[in-house]
């Protein structure tokens, strides 16, 4: 997947899981929050892994 793909999929996972958690808030329903949760998180570690690979090109290149 190029950084792009994992950008964007990373990004709409976070967003997606923040609008889980907070609909699973507003209804009452706790497994919806909680899916949310696991899927913001899920965002978080897709971005987290576009960073190291930037950060494994700079120190390639430097």
């Amino acid at each position: 997947m190029d950084r792009f793909k994992t950008m964007l999929s990373g990004r709409t996972n976070m967003l997606l899981g923040q609008l889980k958690q907070e609909i699973g808030y507003a209804t009452g329903l706790r497994r919806l929050e909680r899916q949310g949760i696991a899927q913001e998180m899920r965002g978080f570690s897709q971005t987290a892994r576009l960073h190291r690979m930037a950060s494994m090109d700079r120190s390639e290149q430097g």
